[in-house]
C-alpha cells in the first residue's frame, strides 16, 4: 500500500470594492507520495491582477509558494520554495492558472489557497 496525502484547497479573494468569482479545482483530494498534483485556479478574465498560490499548514501562517502574471515568462517563487518541485502555468487566454506540485511529499499536506492580488503603485508629488 502506497502512503497517501490529503490535500485541501480554499479559494481566497481579496478585493477593494470589486466583485469577482474565482474557482479553484483539484484533480484529486488524495495523492500518493511521489505523484504530481495540479490545482487549477479559474480567474474568469484576463486582467492586471497577479495570481498567488499559498500553502498553510494548520496552526501556521500561510506561506507564499508561487505567484504569476500573464505577462511573465515564468512564475516567481516564494522564499525557500523548490523550483524543482513546484511550478505554475497559464492557459493562452490567461483565465486559468495551474499550480503543480511534482513528487508530492508528506510536508505537502496542507491547505492551499488561490488569491488574486492587484498591485497599484501610486506616486505622490508635492
Amino acid at each position: 500500500m502506497t502512503p497517501s496525502l490529503s490535500l485541501y484547497f480554499v479559494l481566497l479573494w481579496i478585493s477593494c470594492g470589486e466583485s469577482q468569482t474565482l474557482s479553484l479545482a483539484l484533480t484529486t483530494n488524495t495523492v500518493n507520495m511521489g505523484q504530481s498534483v495540479t490545482f487549477t485556479c479559474n480567474v474568469g478574465a484576463k486582467d492586471d491582477y497577479y495570481v498567488i498560490f499559498l500553502k498553510q499548514i494548520p496552526g501556521n501562517v500561510p506561506q507564499l509558494i508561487i505567484y504569476n502574471h500573464h505577462s511573465y515568462t515564468s512564475p516567481i517563487y516564494g522564499p525557500g520554495v523548490s523550483t524543482e518541485r513546484f511550478t505554475s502555468t497559464i492557459n493562452g487566454a490567461a483565465t486559468e492558472y495551474q499550480f503543480i506540485i511534482k513528487k508530492a511529499e508528506v510536508t505537502d499536506t496542507a491547505h492551499y489557497y488561490c488569491m488574486k492580488w492587484f498591485v497599484n503603485v501610486g506616486f505622490h508629488s508635492d
